[in-house]
């Protein structure tokens, strides 16, 4: 007859047999964890030994847990202010300083109020140098029709569409206009001594279902607004893209700093839509699908189309 009673001997054996299982469920699950999370783990020692109970885990793998699983607003798609032309300006702000003004009550012509307080004196005079054209009946073209780059923040007043691309650390903006790009690196600093140029040097981040761009680094050969506002190169911008209403409909806060031009700093609101969705746009092509090739040098002609842009036929031989 066989004897069923344990010996030490078996319940060694079960003690051992135990021990290896919760080690190997242990592991398992930390392995799961890993790949939910994507957050690497060094095994030795970082599993058992501190990785999940010394703080590996525990202590701020749950940050990352959910830095990983936040919602990248989806932005990418052809977008297009809504606006009339004659009404394609910076919006005022819901409070404090905002951006120059049309004192021109018909709004045909862009004549800035030269007296908002947020000028410097020679910013003022300058707006009101611009004003004048206006005052006189004539036009004053924007950069873009004398095939000059925008800069920022006065490109989000352009007509034409833009296009946003998004990739895991990158948001590269196309402007119909021109074909014009502008790169900002995601979740990085701005390099030190920039050297200045048109667009400048811009960076970006996620918070929450806003896109904020900051950029730096501008030269002043562009203009802030229509109104002839000048920059200097010290201007520094804040661009926040909210995504609103099931993708119907971005909301653009700017909030625009320039020591050398302003007496404080200011801020205004944009409105962006899908192209299909602008009213009255009858522009030819599929813009659903692709921008149209407009080319500013190619044609020569000023915004209006009535006038050949003077071309120097003097050879240079």
């Amino acid at each position: 007859m066989v004897s069923c009673s344990r010996t030490p001997e078996n319940a060694a054996a079960d003690r051992r047999v135990t021990r290896i299982f919760r080690q190997l469920t242990m592991r398992c699950a930390a392995l799961c964890l890993i790949a939910m999370i994507g957050q690497p783990l060094i095994m030795g020692g970082g599993i058992l030994g501190g990785g999940i109970i010394g703080g590996g885990i525990m202590g701020n793998s749950f940050a990352h847990a959910a830095e990983a699983q936040q919602t990248i607003p989806n932005l990418s798609g052809y977008w297009a202010r809504p606006e009339a032309p004659t009404l394609r300006v910076f919006q005022q702000p819901d409070a404090g300083p905002g951006p120059i003004t049309n004192s021109d009550d018909t709004v045909v012509f862009k004549i800035g109020d030269f007296n908002n307080p947020i000028l410097l004196s020679h910013a003022a005079q300058a707006v009101q140098t611009h004003g004048d054209y206006g005052r006189a009946g004539q036009v004053r073209y924007e950069p873009w029709a004398l095939c000059l780059p925008i800069g920022v923040p006065h490109v989000l007043n352009l007509a034409a569409p833009i296009q946003i691309l998004q990739s895991e650390d990158q948001v590269i903006i196309l402007y119909q206009r021109g074909q014009h790009i502008r790169r900002i690196d995601l979740n990085r600093d701005h390099p030190e001594n920039l050297e200045p140029s048109w667009y400048g040097h811009s960076v970006g981040h996620y918070e929450g279902n806003s896109l904020v761009i900051d950029t730096v680094a501008q030269d002043s050969r562009s203009e802030v607004d229509s109104f002839g506002t000048p920059k200097s190169e010290a201007i520094h911008v804040v661009e926040r893209y909210t995504l609103l209403n099931d993708r119907q409909s971005i909301d653009t806060e700017i909030t625009v700093e320039d020591p050398n031009i302003f007496t404080t700093v200011w801020s205004a609101k944009v409105n962006y839509v899908p192209v299909a969705t602008r009213r009255n746009y009858t522009g030819a092509g599929d813009y659903q699908e692709k921008f149209q090739s407009l080319i500013c040098q190619e044609n020569n002609r000023d915004s209006a189309g009535e006038r050949t842009i003077p071309i120097d036929d003097t050879p240079d031989f």
